[in-house]
């Protein structure tokens, strides 16, 4: 047993689940996000290949990878158009900016797994067999070198996220001894939706997670099927064994909701009803696109609506009205022009970095409204 960072974090986030994967290895649901980070993986490595050949990219180097991008889409799957499309964006912004550093040395390089081309067997500080790839290593000086992750996640995780990231710090021990030679090592993750974020590992934290991988390595040893317990969490929609689950499968058909008195409750004892209650209703939200999608495949499939007993579930679908705005202001005067149009924010921010001059007025006109107000969390700051 080799620990790599889905392991760990299928193990953590639970029981069941890590026992489906890895115990039982049950077929997973197709998952979408997992095909378009394959493919931008994928292409994203060949374009590696090529940039360190020619350090630049021609006109056909640029259609070979995306044609390559193409190939491993259709491969895996991926049907919506939408989101094939997003994807090839995602690899063409990054070939417009594809070195950090100052030269890259290393592709996809594996270590841990098994034959041949399983790269070199790494162990941590106790013992503990390692296993995974990195995407990309690049030079950025003659001491420091870039370990860089692609992700192609909406989300950004926050700084303290950043330095606790287990995938990061595993990737951390593990370069240091793939490349002795560097005195410092940068973590990056590139979110190719939005930007690269930045962050190492002190001796301090990576003695502390030496110590906590074994503790999770020794549990993992002992782990058996009495210990396969499912733990409903917000991540339970995009689960691959969601299917399998019964817990995860009841909270989605339970209808019988009953809540306590919120008066008498005490502080810990409403903030754990909140949290139920916000995972609850997570799932069924994504319960019901699940179901949505199902029925709308099924009537596109067969061309006709679902008749239940008095029931006719069709496709409805509302339009929406656009007029284009060349022609709009060629016919209305100007002083009523202003009255009929709303500025985008995207437009306006795109249009501030190509021109500058305009950057400081442009900024000067903004003003700032606020959302009603919601709850949120983040981690308690300690009194001293």
């Amino acid at each position: 047993m080799k620990l790599s960072a889905t392991r760990i974090q299928s193990f953590l986030s639970c029981k069941q689940k890590y026992w489906f994967n890895y115990h039982k290895k049950l077929p997973k649901i197709t998952n979408t996000s997992f095909k378009l980070g394959r493919a931008v993986h994928e292409s994203l490595e060949l374009a590696g290949n090529i940039w360190m050949k020619k350090e630049k990219f021609s006109k056909s180097d640029i259609k070979e990878i995306l044609d390559k991008y193409d190939e491993v889409s259709v491969r895996e799957g991926i049907a919506d158009m939408t989101i094939h499309i997003e994807g090839k964006q995602l690899v063409r912004k990054r070939l417009k900016s594809f070195l950090s550093g100052r030269k890259i040395i290393g592709l996809e390089i594996k270590f841990g797994f098994w034959g041949k081309e399983g790269g070199r067997k790494i162990y941590s500080k106790f013992g503990v067999p390692l296993m995974g790839a990195i995407d990309k290593v690049e030079e950025y000086d003659d001491d420091t070198i870039l370990i860089i992750d692609y992700k192609t996640s909406k989300t950004a995780p926050t700084s303290s996220e950043m330095k606790d990231d287990i995938q990061l710090s595993l990737y951390d021990i593990v370069a240091r001894q793939l490349f002795p030679q560097y005195k410092r090592i940068i973590l990056s993750l590139d979110l190719l939706k939005s930007s690269v974020l930045y962050t190492y590992r002190t001796d301090s934290q990576r003695e502390e997670f030496e110590s906590y991988l074994k503790v999770i390595y020794d549990q993992m040893k002992s782990f058996d099927e009495s210990k396969a317990v499912a733990t409903l969490n917000t991540f339970c929609p995009w689960c691959d064994y969601r299917d399998y689950c019964d817990k995860y499968l009841k909270a989605c058909r339970k209808s019988d909701y009953t809540f306590l008195p919120t008066m008498n409750l005490s502080d810990e004892e409403i903030i754990k009803e909140w949290e139920s209650v916000k995972v609850t209703k997570r799932i069924l939200g994504e319960r019901e696109q699940e179901l949505n999608m199902v029925i709308m495949e099924k009537i596109k499939r067969s061309n006709a609506n679902i008749v239940v007993g008095d029931k006719e579930i069709y496709v409805r679908q509302n339009s929406r009205r656009s007029f284009d705005i060349d022609k709009v202001v060629k016919v209305v005067p100007q002083e009523d022009f202003f009255n009929l149009v709303k500025l985008n924010n995207k437009a306006v921010k795109d249009y501030m970095e190509i021109s500058p001059m305009a950057k400081e007025a442009i900024s000067e006109s903004l003003t700032v409204n606020y959302t009603a107000p919601f709850l949120s969390v983040r981690k308690a700051t300690k009194k001293k």
